[in-house]
């Protein structure tokens, strides 16, 4: 037969319920526990100032094409090498944690130097850090031994 069966699917779903609960229990906890105002919603992204979205945006604008051009430059120096090279630190999950590194890292900037509550910088890092020691331990565990 082939394919992804029913139960690929259900076990992924299940660990990404899993992911959102721990990972938003996580912020939470850190925002109560520094008394640090909670985020507006859910999908929503709270900028610090005009500056800050300013910034944030340049860096979106330049990763997405960023993307698409590394990832032709990778698909085309895969089928010459086949596969190997100086080039595989192309792969689309390494430049997305830059791009989550660098959008974090300027929150938490931005938070840090201009944000009305000083702390607020402190549960971006501690979020940012927590989310990699997870996704980590999922990587090097086979997802929890779930899929």
């Amino acid at each position: 037969m082939g394919g992804l069966g029913v139960d690929f699917w259900f076990k992924l779903i299940f660990l990404m319920a899993i992911l959102v609960i721990i990972l938003n229990s996580f912020g939470a906890l850190m925002r109560k526990w520094l008394k640090v105002e909670k985020k507006r919603g859910f999908f929503s992204y709270n900028y610090v100032n005009k500056k800050h979205e300013k910034i944030d945006w340049t860096i979106r604008v330049i990763f997405i094409p960023l993307v698409f051009f590394l990832m032709l430059i990778l698909s085309a120096r895969a089928e010459v090498a086949g596969g190997t090279g100086w080039y595989t630190w192309l792969h689309p999950f390494y430049l997305f944690i830059v791009f989550m590194v660098a959008t974090e890292g300027l929150k938490a900037f931005m938070e840090w130097k201009y944000a009305e509550n000083k702390r607020a910088y402190i549960v971006t890092l501690s979020e940012l850090g927590f989310g990699f020691t997870v996704i980590i331990s999922m990587i090097m565990t086979d997802f929890w031994g779930l899929l």
